[in-house]
């Protein structure tokens, strides 16, 4: 691909990996974040291919001028649109930010395409769009068109605000011809995160390693996993796609491997069998994706099985652990 690609957030994890998979393989990339990423977790991973990186610092739902002047210099074509705010606690005591964040992103970002005739944008969703999404509603896979808003039930301030900003992406495909798709993930985990806000199965992981013990409660709670590497390589896969032969405009990545922490719990200790991992009971667990349609259209495809993505998580921290004590 020529022209440059540009990933907002890019300094998180989950715009981190995409980031780094694109320089990988020899792409342009731009970054556009408030800060590099954060040091020692995002900043290990990063490191070598930071000095391939162009970094603007700045907010993209604070500063449209940067924004625009950052893909007009630099020739961007394709946005990977990953900046949020993914703090619960805070956004429910913050909830004009939660939405000024991730709506004024995406109308900022999509204003940008439609102005400067961006080739395609790619918008990281989440399985929080899906309001019917635990098994309390249903057991049957979770598909693109299901509803994502239900009068009867409200929701968190960071899910209702995805589900408006994925409103807002389709508004702009149907209605402005700014090429834009939806990427949906479900669960996503992998080294990189900061050590307050890992995810359970990362912590299990690295306590293991460390022959820390770890307590969990509502270990019974299923949920659909997607290991950061997969999720990058769908991320990339739809933002190359011909869309001139896309059926379909919002994908589910990852999420259709369940498991509880309990499941992932019996994982880690076959490869870490000094682990010391107490799990209770509980939890509700949420329903699978369905990844047809991002297989047969994206031609994406799992790598990692969930025995796979601990082995390489162990890997990884391993790896950091012995390079950079934290």
């Amino acid at each position: 691909m020529t022209g440059t690609y540009l990933v907002t957030g890019g300094s998180g994890l989950i715009g981190g990996y995409v980031a780094k998979a694109l320089i990988e393989r020899g792409d342009n990339v731009a970054v556009m974040d408030i800060r590099p990423p954060a040091p020692p977790r995002m900043s290990w991973i990063m490191d070598s291919v930071w000095d391939k990186v162009t970094f603007i610092e700045g907010s993209v739902s604070d500063d449209l001028p940067t924004l625009l002047k950052a893909c007009r210099d630099l020739g961007v074509e394709r946005v990977f649109h990953a900046a949020a705010l993914f703090r619960t606690d805070y956004e429910l005591g913050h909830p004009y930010f939660s939405f000024h964040v991730t709506l004024d992103g995406m109308l900022n970002v999509c204003e940008t395409a439609r102005l400067l005739g961006l080739r395609r944008v790619v918008y990281a969703g989440t399985v929080g769009e899906y309001i019917h999404g635990t098994v309390s509603h249903g057991e049957s896979s979770l598909v693109e068109t299901e509803p994502i808003f239900d009068p009867a039930l409200g929701t968190m301030p960071y899910s209702a605000s995805k589900m408006a900003a994925s409103i807002i992406g389709m508004s702009y495909y149907q209605t402005q011809g700014v090429d834009w798709i939806n990427t949906r993930f479900s669960r996503v985990w992998g080294f990189g995160s900061k050590r307050e806000t890992v995810q359970t199965e990362g912590l299990m992981i690295e306590n293991a390693v460390d022959g820390t013990t770890t307590r969990l409660e509502n270990g019974d709670e299923k949920r659909g996993q997607t290991y950061v590497k997969d999720l990058a390589r769908g991320v990339l896969l739809a933002l190359d796609a011909d869309g001139t032969k896309l059926g379909h405009r919002v994908f589910n990545i990852g999420g259709d491997i369940m498991a509880s922490d309990r499941d992932v719990a019996a994982v880690v200790r076959t490869a870490i069998p000094s682990a010391k991992i107490e799990i209770g009971p509980g939890g509700t667990s949420r329903r699978p994706f369905n990844t047809e349609l991002a297989r047969r259209e994206l031609g994406w495809t799992p790598a990692y099985s969930l025995e796979k993505a601990v082995a390489d998580y162990i890997d990884v921290y391993r790896e950091y652990k012995h390079e950079q004590l934290e």
